[in-house]
């Protein structure tokens, strides 16, 4: 068996002598590991906050510098005297040199790899000393560029150079810190003669009563036929499949059969079982040499991207259609070993209970921990995985391509096996920018090689069952985000200043990419701007949206659709509302555009910083009003209203597993002014599983009559419960009146903790705001007589005081 010794205790670091200046950083100072040069020095108080204000460019010289980390350690009494001992090495970053006891053992260049070294004939029984000398990624990414030449890149040119997290260099919703230090763990390992290297699985085939399954044990060191391998497969406690493997190779490939699968189906479409995987490698008197598990779903995934003849982007789970309803992940913090495991699960959780099924893992990252692949593998969450190539050119001479080639090994072996993972993708934007702005020839993109030679050549190897798509944007015409095939990103709207409405002109067969600005949660704020900074025309509140011009088109689309005012929790509750809307103006277009457009994945889920920016989850994990925008057009079932011609079309959009859909239809008629229903229709309906169905039909003059007028929609299942509510007005909402809303609310406790509200007047929008407790639902539409019961997210109820809560509605910036 294994044995391993982790090296996380009595680490130092200081900046490297070679340094000039910087002296009171010279001597050894305490640090954590897992941790990077910028922790280390906050946390020992010698830095402030690298998030307030612009602290962001006094922190500069940091990454400019040579840093010196060290620890010692001793044999371990548990390895034995006779065996190789391996240091291992699962993630430096990045420009990484080291020594033990003074002995020179290796040079490491890529943050995505994991390096092994024997180091046997070096270690002591006592005090062995190991030392890591940390280059600046600035000054080594820039030598290389002036080797071998300034490629045609977006962001700081010299960062394709160095395999690091691109986004550390800074991005147009990111700080720039690139960040060096010890961000994954190092460890003593010593192995058996035999030992399970990499356990792959696969389905290969379902049908209705059972599933052909595919095994890969991969074993190094000396096998014999001394050597038995045991391979099962059990769920909820009970084995399901068994066998046992006699003659082991280095290579073994096991097919199992199993009767009546429970398949794993992406969330809102089913349940996601996880079988146990266990491979154990065996001597013949039963003695374990080795053994290693996995948990594994049973499905099937394709890509489909021609149907009947005509061009498609179709994603299909264990053989059934599924419409994806998407967000785009970022690395969740500047500095990744400070992200505990609780955040990813709160934001995962979050996704899911916005309805997503699928996160996109951005090529500008990192390949995320194993933790993010867990969670999206229970919750149901498909991933979309970038490698880490983004928005420029890359390298192709030999050294960095055989550096790729190995980090690419190295990180499908490990994730391979996560059901979750539904599709490679080359990059990000490369060729698409390239087309752009270069030639339109993308075969001369250097990097080309990359994604369409050497990336599909490996999966064919490593894993070869799963769909690879080379970038994204790309599609089979000369422009590689042409809407007639492939995918595309969306980015006319907002960053090329076109206005959310016209996206009823986009007919794009898969959106991997749209979005809209807005900024973070008010409460957020608090910890990044001083109290005289926190004002919607603050310099320093614009330097945490790093957009050039962001901060413009916040404001410019603000003024086209809704009141403007600069008081700072107007702002904030407006810009976020707008940034709602339009997320919610998208998505249904592209949901009443289906069969054609088949997902939408929304830029994007979180952030790094406190910021101005697309996320719909702020860095504090407080979900932006969008966020509940997103979750209600995400939703199975939902209402879009369409104006076609002289007619208003009330279509009902069903993605979920029911196969008849029973409910009520209700249609309110409300003058603006007077708040009043002048009209009221309701009707019954049953209709088959569908995507999209027309259940209604309101002449426009109607909404003319008397005036003008707003239609609410609401659809109501066959218990009386509210499934969808939605709205139609022909003036953007600047230009409407409404009445003043009074809005109650009492908070009650029973189980949970609850506040509801009611209204006197139809309120739109509603907003709750208290400074220790998040809610369940927010930016909701409410009519008179109605009373909705919110739940209360955090806290206790005697923690909760009603006089800090504020309520808002947009009724407040339009009442006459």
């Amino acid at each position: 068996m294994k044995k391993k010794l982790n090296l996380s205790d009595n680490w130092v670091f200081k900046i490297d002598n070679n340094i000039e200046g910087y002296d009171k950083f010279k001597e050894w100072m305490k640090c954590e590991v897992l941790g990077t040069v910028h922790t280390d020095l906050f946390n020992l108080g010698l830095i402030e906050d690298p998030f307030f204000e612009d602290n962001e460019l006094k922190l500069q010289w940091i990454s400019n510098c040579d840093w010196l980390y060290k620890t010692s350690f001793d044999y371990p009494d548990e390895f034995k005297s006779d065996s190789p001992v391996i240091i291992v090495f699962e993630g430096l970053d990045t420009i990484a040199e080291v020594w033990l006891n003074k002995e020179h053992i290796g040079n490491f260049n890529n943050m995505f790899r994991r390096y092994e070294l024997d180091i046997t004939s070096k270690i002591k029984d006592k005090n062995n000393e190991l030392e890591i000398k940390f280059t600046s990624p600035i000054k080594y990414a820039k030598s290389l560029e002036e080797k071998h030449g300034k490629l045609y890149v977006e962001v700081n040119t010299e960062r394709v150079y160095i395999r690091k997290a691109q986004y550390s260099f800074g991005w147009d919703w990111g700080p720039s810190f690139p960040t060096m230090g010890i961000y994954k763990p190092i460890y003593l390992l010593q192995k058996d003669k035999a030992s399970i290297k990499n356990l792959k699985f696969n389905t290969v085939e379902i049908s209705k009563s059972k599933a052909i399954v595919e095994v890969d044990v991969e074993v190094e060191g000396t096998v014999n036929s001394d050597c038995i391998l045991e391979i099962s497969l059990s769920l909820k406690g009970q084995l399901i499949k068994k066998k046992t493997v006699k003659d082991v190779y280095n290579k073994n490939k096991i097919r199992m059969e199993i009767d009546k699968p429970a398949l794993w189906w992406p969330c809102c479409q089913g349940d996601q079982p996880l079988y146990i995987l266990s491979a154990v490698l065996k001597n013949k008197n039963e003695k374990i040499i080795d053994l290693d598990k996995r948990k594994v779903g049973i499905r099937t995934i394709e890509l489909i991207l021609e149907e009947n003849g005509e061009n498609t982007f179709k994603i299909y789970v264990n053989k059934k259609e599924i419409f994806i309803r998407g967000v785009n992940w970022i690395p969740t913090d500047s500095f990744l070993p400070r992200v505990p495991e609780e955040r990813y699960k709160k934001l995962f959780l979050l996704a899911k209970k916005a309805n997503c099924n699928m996160i996109r893992i951005w090529g500008g990252g990192v390949y995320e921990r194993d933790i993010l692949y867990e969670l999206c593998d229970e919750l149901g969450l498909m991933v979309w995985q970038d490698f880490m190539f983004t928005c420029g050119s890359y390298p192709e001479y030999d050294e960095f391509l055989e550096n790729v080639k190995i980090e690419i090994i190295q990180n499908v072996e490990r994730l391979q096996h996560h059901t979750s993972l539904a599709l490679w993708c080359g990059n990000n934007e490369c060729e698409w920018l390239w087309y752009q702005n270069k030639d339109k020839d993308i075969s001369k993109l250097p990097g080309y090689q990359i994604y369409h030679n050497l990336i599909p050549s490996l999966l064919k190897e490593v894993d070869p069952m799963r769909p690879y798509w080379p970038s994204s944007p790309f599609g089979f015409d000369e422009d590689p985000n042409d809407q007639i095939s492939g995918n595309t990103h969306q980015w006319n709207i907002w960053s090329n200043w076109i206005d959310y409405t016209e996206v009823i002109k986009d007919n794009s067969l898969f959106v991997s990419e749209f979005g809209f600005q807005a900024p973070a949660n008010k409460s957020t704020w608090m910890a990044a701007l001083s109290k005289d900074n926190r004002r919607c025309d603050n310099p320093m509140f614009e330097f945490h949206n790093k957009q050039i011009e962001g901060q413009k088109r916040i404001f410019q689309f603000l003024s086209d659709h809704l009141p403007m005012t600069c008081e700072w929790d107007d702002f904030i509750y407006l810009a976020q509302l707008n940034q709602g809307l339009a997320l919610k103006n998208c998505i249904e277009h592209w949901r009443a555009n289906s069969p054609t457009t088949n997902g939408a994945i929304i830029w994007q889920l979180n952030d790094c910083w406190p910021a101005i920016s697309w996320s719909i989850i702020d860095s504090d994990l407080i979900p932006k009003l969008s966020y509940y925008f997103v979750k209600d057009v995400y939703s199975d079932q939902i209402l879009t209203i369409i104006k076609e011609n002289s007619t208003i079309n009330i279509n009902f959009n069903n993605h979920s597993q029911t196969k008849t859909i029973c409910g009520l239809l209700k249609l309110h008629i409300i003058e603006q002014q007077s708040g009043k229903v002048i009209k009221e229709y309701d009707k019954q309906f049953s209709i088959q599983n569908c995507r999209n169905n027309i259940i209604y039909k309101v002449p426009i003059q109607e909404l003319r009559n008397s005036g003008d007028n707003i239609l609410i929609a609401s659809v109501y299942n066959e218990n009386d419960k509210l499934l969808h509510r939605n709205f139609y007005l022909e003036q953007e909402w600047k230009n409407v009146k409404l009445p003043v809303a009074k809005l109650e609310f009492d908070l009650i406790q029973e189980s949970d903790l609850f506040i509801s509200v009611k209204t006197n007047t139809p309120a739109f929008f509603i907003d709750l705001y208290h400074p220790d407790i998040n809610f369940d639902e927010r930016g909701f539409i409410l009519l008179q007589g109605e009373t909705k019961k919110i739940k209360i997210i955090k806290n206790n109820f005697d923690q909760v005081d009603p006089k800090k809560m504020k309520v808002y509605s947009l009724n407040k910036y339009l009442s006459s």
